[in-house]
């Protein structure tokens, strides 16, 4: 019989009667828990109610006031002649005026009203389609504009998480008891109390300035819509894994050695325990591992396990959820430890490729930051901005360098002038043909291409005082009476936070 209670919200809503529909609806939920209809008749009235507000009104004509003194200010600026500017401007302050009357009077009205009003007008401010549930855009601008100071990217990060942890109803978004919910741990965690955060947090969603960056990123996030329910799905289906504690009876399992970090070796045995499969399971292991493992430290924590077991369950378990296999896998893990010597050999032939793979990444990523900072000390070198490097102008780079490191007139020696000389270059060195002097340079005196790159950037873009503050530092670390220079390999301790150089 809630059709009754339905009605009779609705004809209330009709007549405006916004208090005695919202009663009914509430009437009607306590006696018919769940229904659809009366959830969003609640929620509609609710809204309603919140946008005739006294408060709610004097909102709006502040927005509306300082919208067009803005637009007065534009008007003022493009004036052709004094009078005209006079005018404009005087309007302008005119609008600007009552935009301020009308926000003291928001202020004042909003202070009258009582935890729950406030609670619902925070809640619509938020909801910014008005469709009843805050989203994870809606959510992210809001908490942009608590803290100015955070990016898009962030809120949308903490957003993420809020509405996977608060979503009790799996939809992905918060409706207005899940943002209750919400708001009560960030009172918590803010140490403030209702009234105070409700007023601050709707002064501040209602009047923000517009940045119009963040205007575009906000209007993309909301086109990827879709995109972000699916993202908070998954976080939500994380923090349900992460909180289990048969993932952390599993985590152990895998983790033979106790030491609270997965290898290589450990995600490919563990997997094989459950499939019995091990080129597959080194191979499913070294993806895994790829993806997860965005630091190169070779082994993986408790949530990126917990990314992985999302992975596992969504390939083994096809329809099943974590809840429904974990105790699968824990019989798996406990009965199959039986590793025959041709998977052995074959685990050790791929942990082998992955060691090999990670490390020609690495190598890839350190040559291609070196090439960038060579472009860079080539611009540097070239001081007269000709595109080349001439012989003076290499004779000046590398003699600033040797004179800082403390070291002999080398450049005889390693025979990086021999070009010059012998008319090779006649127009100078070419960006590729500098980077194999720089190499021969390199070569010939056992010194770290890499190190050498950063020193010389450094001390070739710094003030003299600070080129010769860090070059005594890299006199002390790296004795020039090592004639091999072994020592430049160790260069990494030292990094541009030395000299204050991003």
């Amino acid at each position: 019989y809630h059709k009754g209670y339905s009605r009779k919200g609705a004809a209330y809503h009709a007549m405006k009667d916004y208090d005695s529909a919202i009663k009914t609806y509430r009437a009607g939920l306590k006696a018919c828990p769940n229904v659809e209809s009366l959830e969003k008749g609640l929620a509609s009235s609710s809204r309603a109610k919140s946008e005739n507000s006294e408060a709610h009104k004097s909102g709006q004509r502040a927005k509306a006031a300082k919208k067009a003194s803005r637009n007065q200010s534009k008007k003022a600026n493009n004036s052709d002649t004094v009078s005209s500017y006079v005018e404009q401007k005087r309007m302008e302050l005119k609008l600007q005026k009552a935009a301020l009357d009308a926000q003291l009077e928001f202020i004042e009205k909003l202070t009258q009203m009582s935890d729950e009003e406030k609670l619902q007008q925070l809640f619509n401010v938020i909801d910014d389609d008005h469709n009843g549930y805050i989203d994870t855009k809606e959510l992210a601008t809001a908490l942009r504009r608590r803290n100015a100071n955070m990016t898009f990217k962030g809120s949308l990060d903490k957003a993420i998480d809020m509405v996977a942890i608060f979503d009790t109803d799996g939809d992905a978004r918060l409706d207005l008891d899940e943002f209750q919910s919400f708001l009560q741990v960030m009172l918590k965690e803010l140490d403030v109390n209702f009234q105070e955060f409700a007023e601050y947090m709707v002064f501040q969603t209602t009047f923000a300035p517009e940045d119009e960056k963040i205007k575009e990123e906000e209007e993309q996030a909301a086109a990827d819509k879709e995109v972000l329910a699916q993202q908070v799905k998954e976080r939500g289906t994380l923090l349900e894994m992460l909180a289990d504690p048969r993932l952390g009876e599993i985590f152990d399992l895998f983790d033979k050695k106790g030491t609270k970090l997965l290898t290589f070796k450990d995600v490919a045995i563990g997997l094989y325990q459950l499939t019995s499969d091990m080129e597959q399971s080194a191979k499913t292991s070294m993806e895994l591992l790829l993806m997860l493992d965005k630091d190169d430290v070779r082994t993986i924590n408790y949530e990126q396990f917990g990314r992985l077991m999302m992975g596992i369950v969504a390939t083994l378990g096809k329809d099943k959820s974590f809840d429904q296999m974990a105790d699968e896998l824990v019989l798996a893990l406990t009965t199959n430890t039986t590793i025959s010597e041709e998977d052995k050999t074959s685990l050790f032939v791929a942990e082998t490729v992955y060691a090999d793979f990670q490390a020609a990444v690495r190598q890839q990523h350190e040559t291609a930051i070196s090439f960038g900072r060579l472009q860079k000390l080539f611009e540097l070198w070239d001081t007269n901005g000709d595109g080349d490097i001439d012989y003076d102008e290499l004779v000046a780079g590398l003699s600033k360098y040797e004179k800082s490191a403390g070291l002999n007139n080398n450049l005889e020696a390693a025979g990086v002038l021999d070009a010059f000389n012998n008319k090779q270059f006649d127009e100078g060195l070419k960006p590729q043909e500098f980077a194999a002097v720089m190499q021969q340079y390199t070569n010939t005196f056992g010194i770290d291409l890499h190190q050498l790159i950063d020193f010389m950037c450094l001390v070739s873009v710094l003030p003299e005082d600070r080129a010769e503050q860090y070059a005594a530092a890299y006199r002390e670390t790296f004795s020039s009476d090592n004639v091999n220079h072994q020592m430049h390999g160790q260069a990494s301790n030292w990094n541009y936070e030395f000299v204050g150089v991003e």
